[in-house]
């Protein structure tokens, strides 16, 4: 077993436990070629972790999911972003893009968000995957989240441990600054007051 490096430590301290809750979407464009409403699931694409996290599959253009994902440690400046996918079994199983958010950071979305607080949904613009006009991205509904962040019994550990070192280092500062100050007060025969 490896030996735990002090940049992993600080990998650890900087990246929180997240679990991300996937509420609902508002006015999805429509599957290409259909009319009918898509049967939707929305990915999590963390940039750094190779895994991505998916929803059940839901039909409508206003889905509802409701649904906590499985929580995953994150960096706090890991890009983020959101894709809500169709997936079609006729005439053969196939998965398409229908729309998706802007890149966001961990630290940006928890600021959006007001920090961590589980009564509060955020809402992230959606882009047409497929369709864009001369003016850029066009905006195909929201995706209302809420991001937590769960404490774990590693992290409050190796919060303890730093918080130790750093007492431990100013321990040290401390004493060796009177080691230096102390003989340089002398009483001398005169001054005493026996």
């Amino acid at each position: 077993m490896a030996a735990t490096t002090a940049s992993d430590s600080f990998g650890k301290l900087y990246s929180k436990r997240i679990q991300f809750h996937i509420d609902a979407v508002k006015a999805l464009p429509l599957p290409k070629r259909s009319h009918k409403a898509p049967t939707a699931y929305v990915s999590v694409k963390i940039s750094d972790i190779k895994d991505h996290l998916r929803t059940s599959v839901v039909k409508g253009q206003n889905a509802t999911w409701q649904e906590n994902l499985s929580p995953t440690r994150i960096n706090e400046n890991s890009e983020i972003v959101f894709e809500v996918k169709h997936r079609s079994i006729w005439p053969k199983p196939t998965t398409s893009r229908l729309a998706v958010t802007d890149p966001y950071s961990l630290s940006t979305l928890l600021q959006m968000q007001g920090g961590n607080t589980f009564g509060t949904n955020i809402e992230l613009p959606l882009h047409a995957a497929i369709e864009t006009h001369a003016s850029g991205k066009r905006v195909a509904g929201s995706l209302s989240v809420n991001i937590r962040e769960l404490t774990s019994i590693e992290t409050a550990k190796l919060c303890c441990e730093m918080a130790e070192r750093r007492s431990s280092e100013l321990q040290k500062i401390e004493s060796n600054q009177i080691g230096h100050i102390a003989p340089e007060i002398q009483i001398t025969p005169e001054h005493s007051t026996a």
